[in-house]
């Protein structure tokens, strides 16, 4: 891979980067919050593919990268889960007399 090109894939793993890291301060939506999934999903996509090679590697190489990349789609699920399913619960507030 020529570096220009490496430098182009960079730029774009850098670019889904400050997207996450924007995205997490802005006021969303419960139906939104997918939408945060999708960057993520693209940079483990771009790590695993590109920086990775996991196509030059010998079989071994192949088979720890993909154990990895399930790995962190698993992680990816998991830390999800939570702001995906939380709901707020009012508690009433008594008036002491």
């Amino acid at each position: 891979m020529t570096l220009r090109l490496r430098r182009l894939w960079l730029a774009l793993a850098l670019l889904l980067l400050a997207i996450e890291f924007g995205a997490s301060f802005l006021p969303m939506d419960r139906a939104m919050r997918p939408l945060l999934l999708i960057p993520a999903v693209l940079m483990v996509a771009t790590v695993g593919t590109v920086f990775m090679e996991v196509g030059r590697g010998p079989a071994v190489v192949r088979l720890f990268a993909v154990a990895g990349l399930l790995w962190l789609t698993i992680l990816l699920g998991l830390g999800s889960l939570d702001p995906l399913t939380r709901t707020d619960y009012p508690v009433q507030s008594t008036s002491p007399q």
